[in-house]
């Protein structure tokens, strides 16, 4: 049977690209209504082809496309809606960005819609792009990322008891956990767990307003990383 090819269209970010062929692109892009999807752009390589340089990566763009049952979706049409420029004019901030993005390639499966991820990655980007501290907003996206994943960290005591002392980190198990209830990770100070749970409930613009030390930011990021490796080995 020959299969006929629905055509559909979103607008969404383009989250990586990747040579293909001679002259084809393929794009991931991020949308609201069909989640995270696999593209392949026709001739998208040659410099008279305004998709090429309209699927750069971190742009939002309306896409036209041709949905298949099985491989890669056929891009139709391309258009560019917006760019970040205060990200691209900033290494740091550039830096941030892609690598906000690796955490969403790594943690959303394709074709699983859900627009709170489109939505909260709009909201990341938009803040990095009006100034906003990187650091602090990436580890803001990355534990709303997480949580929306299913991987949502206990930041608020011992997940089994409650305790609020004596707590140690526990990725595997899914966060904070005291030793009596048999918690043998590192240990967490209270000033870490709280900044790192105010981190995850403030709204991502707020995070401008929060003043994180250092050594407490630098602590967050290597639990969260830890926490995310050992959640998708599971």
């Amino acid at each position: 049977m020959i299969e006929v090819a629905q055509l559909a269209r979103d607008e969404g970010i383009v989250l990586r690209t990747q040579d293909h062929a001679e002259t084809d692109r393929i794009a991931v892009v991020l949308t609201p209504n069909h989640g995270r999807l696999d593209l392949l752009a026709k001739g998208a390589r040659r410099m008279e082809q305004a998709a090429g340089a309209a699927l750069d990566v971190l742009n939002v763009v309306k896409i036209i496309y041709y949905r298949r049952r099985s491989g890669l979706h056929l891009l139709k049409e391309v258009e560019l809606v917006r760019t970040f420029p205060g990200i691209r004019s900033d290494l740091d901030r550039a830096t941030t960005a892609l690598g906000g993005i690796e955490w969403a390639l790594a943690l959303i499966p394709t074709e699983a819609p859900d627009e709170r991820v489109h939505r909260l990655t709009v909201e990341f980007l938009t803040a990095l792009d009006a100034g906003h501290p990187p650091r602090v907003l990436a580890l803001g996206y990355v534990l709303r990322l997480l949580a929306v994943a299913g991987h949502r960290p206990h930041l608020d005591g011992c997940l089994s008891c409650g305790a609020q002392d004596g707590l140690t980190w526990s990725p595997e198990r899914g966060g904070l956990l005291c030793r009596p209830c048999g918690g043998s990770g590192e240990a967490v100070s209270p000033r870490v767990w709280r900044t790192l749970g105010a981190i995850a409930r403030l709204p991502l613009p707020a995070l401008a307003r929060l003043r994180v030390e250092e050594t407490d930011l630098e602590r967050g990021e290597a639990l969260v990383r830890g926490f995310r490796e050992a959640q998708l080995r599971r």
